[in-house]
């Protein structure tokens, strides 16, 4: 997979030397951090909102509530690497997305996975449907996303 996908993110990053274990390979929980950042630049993105500004794009307010990783060929050294989101499902507070930890070329494929989020009320931390913008944007990438997977 050399050739960026529609539908889907691209967030470029590095490792570095603090980030590995005694084996010079990228502990295995900064796998987790790469994604984080990884969703925080993709919601900026899709809401168009400056620096995660969630007071103003309340939809930048929630839980993860399952994260689900496959390990596949591990991260060694200070590199280069790309996290690949993108979105599967959209519903009332629910949001899955899939992630890939790739080399900056997008050749090697590092681990796969998923995250689900639960969007949640600032003041009750209860669930709370999404914004009709949000749920519009994403419903878009669906589909495009899904169908680069398929061909």
């Amino acid at each position: 997979m050399s050739a960026k996908l529609p539908g889907h993110f691209y967030f470029e990053t590095e490792t570095y030397y603090d980030q590995l274990d005694g084996q010079m390979i990228l502990h295995h929980p900064r796998y987790f951090v790469f994604v984080e950042r990884a969703q925080q630049a993709w919601m900026e993105e899709v809401l168009g909102a400056p620096r995660f500004d969630w007071r103003n794009f309340p939809d930048m307010y929630l839980v993860v509530r399952r994260l689900e990783v496959d390990y596949l060929v591990p991260v060694e050294g200070v590199r280069d690497i790309t996290v690949v989101l993108w979105p599967e499902k959209i519903r009332a507070a629910k949001l899955e997305m899939s992630f890939e930890l790739r080399s900056r070329d997008l050749d090697t494929l590092y681990c796969g996975g998923r995250r689900i989020n639960c969007k949640v009320d600032r003041t009750t931390h209860r669930p709370e449907f999404w914004t009709a913008p949000f749920v519009e944007a994403v419903d878009q990438l669906i589909p495009a996303a899904s169908g680069a997977r398929q061909a």
